[in-house]
This record gives structure tokens, C-alpha cells and sequence, in this order.
């Protein structure tokens, strides 16, 4: 359930949360307070372990119909993104963002795995992504845990980074815009909602709306398969007629409000 005060930093590449008080010298559990983060902020976050080794960086995340989170992919090794090697990272070591040590600047994500770990494993395949977080970091992980890698892996997943650009319509099937980014709920481990642009010309004049992932649906309203939009149950009038919000900025509740709230 989205909170009535949303902490979320819009500006590109930069993370800062109301309350985060993750510092040098914290265990490696610590975890960021209720807060919402831009996905794309998030890509290229790198992750450590205790012993300060660098791992890898956060490059997509996985989530299910119900917009939870399955995982977050991380690429390891190679150059420039060439011979690097994908893992399936588990959402609650999402929880962890946090500073480098002596480096309030700059965040991470701390995992329990060594680097020689991750160098002797294979990896995920591209091209056919796990439905599940992969065994290495699973050591030690409570039933709860358990029990929502059960739950999500029987609902169809989606790559977020592989959503944006994807057409919106309403349930009439008129146009209302591009998906652009998404609020991610890293401590409830949740899709909060989609931001989509509308309006405009080549992304001149557009304006951003955010609507809730239990007011949104993916589905093929053709009926082909081939042709899934992001379905959001709004008119193109009250589009027309709302402001939006700066794509700089953050949604406040009423930007929310304009969608229908009810769970699919």
C-alpha cells in the first residue's frame, strides 16, 4: 500500500532517501526505510560483500504479474559489458543499498558471496532467465523467503528494463502514451507504479503520470499474444485534463488517485 509521503529522488543517477542511514561500520543487513527509488536510478548501483569486493552492478530487475520483485539481475566480470556474466540476485539483498564506506556519495548493495564464488559459477542464460534467484545466494534464507520465491514462480515475469518504451493504452485501446520508468518499493520488494509519458511530440511537451502497478495490467487487448500493451484504466480525457507532474519531480497521492486503485 502506497504511503501518503513518498521518498523518492527523480534526479538521474542520484539516490537519496529520506531516513537512509546506512554508514561505514553498519552490518550488511542493514536496509534502507520505507522509500521508493527510481528503477533507472538503481541500474548500475554496484554490489560488494563484507570483504569489500567488488561484484558487480545491478543491471535489470525481474518481476512477476503482481508487481513483485524476483529478483534483480547483476552482471559480473568482463569490460565495458563484453564477457560478463549475469546473476539472479534475491530482492531482499535489494534491501541493503546503503553508502560505500567512507563514500557518502556513492551507494551499494552489500551479498554475501565471494568473488571466487562468482567467478567459478556459470551464470543465467540471456536468453532464458531463471524464474528464481540463483541457489549460491540463497544460503541461509529464512521461510519467508522460501515461501515468495514459491509464490512468484508460477506468474509470468517481466524484465522492467525490457517494459519501457512499451505502448499504453486504456481499456478502450486509445493511445496514452509510453512506458518510461518505474517506483520501486526496494523494502516491501514491490513495483509501487509506472510512469508512462503523454502527450507531446518526440518527447516535446510530454507529461508523466504515475499509475499504480494494481490499477495497470499487461495484456494483449487484441487478443494476439504478440501484441501486449500496458493497460491502464484511465480516459484520455482526464489525461488531457490533468497536469501530470514534472518528469524531474515525484507523483503526489492526488497524481495516484487519478487511476482506479482495485487489485486485479
Amino acid at each position: 500500500m502506497l504511503r501518503t509521503r513518498i521518498a523518492l529522488t527523480w534526479a538521474s543517477g542520484v539516490l537519496l532517501a529520506a531516513g537512509l542511514a546506512a554508514v561505514a561500520g553498519q552490518p550488511a543487513d542493514r536496509t534502507v526505510p520505507d522509500a521508493i527509488f527510481k528503477a533507472s536510478a538503481l541500474y548500475g548501483i554496484p554490489f560488494s560483500n563484507a570483504n569489500n569486493e567488488s561484484l558487480g552492478k545491478l543491471t535489470d530487475i525481474m518481476v512477476d504479474e503482481k508487481g513483485r520483485i524476483v529478483y534483480g539481475v547483476m552482471s559480473h566480470g568482463g569490460v565495458a559489458g563484453v564477457g560478463d556474466k549475469l546473476f539472479a540476485v534475491p530482492p531482499d539483498a535489494l534491501k541493503t543499498l546503503g553508502d560505500v564506506p567512507n563514500r557518502a556519495d556513492k551507494k551499494q548493495f552489500v551479498v554475501s558471496v565471494s568473488k571466487a564464488t562468482l567467478d567459478t559459477q556459470p551464470g543465467i542464460n540471456e536468453k532464458d532467465y531463471p524464474t528464481a534467484p540463483n541457489a549460491i545466494f540463497m544460503a541461509g534464507r529464512d521461510n519467508e523467503t522460501v515461501r515468495r520465491n514459491a509464490a512468484t514462480s508460477d506468474q509470468k515475469q517481466y524484465r522492467l528494463r525490457t517494459l519501457e518504451g512499451m505502448a499504453v493504452r486504456n481499456q478502450a485501446g486509445e493511445d496514452c502514451g509510453k512506458l518510461r520508468d518505474f517506483g520501486v518499493n526496494l523494502n516491501e520488494g514491490q513495483v509501487a507504479y509506472a510512469v508512462f509519458s503523454y502527450g507531446g511530440t518526440a518527447r516535446i511537451g510530454d507529461k508523466y503520470f504515475a499509475v499504480p502497478w494494481k490499477g495497470s495490467e499487461l495484456k494483449a487487448l487484441t487478443g494476439k499474444p504478440t501484441e501486449v500493451h500496458f493497460v491502464v484504466r484511465v480516459s484520455k480525457q482526464n489525461l488531457d485534463n490533468n497536469a501530470g507532474f514534472d518528469r524531474n519531480g515525484f507523483p503526489s497521492d492526488k497524481d495516484l488517485k487519478l487511476f482506479e486503485q482495485s487489485g486485479r
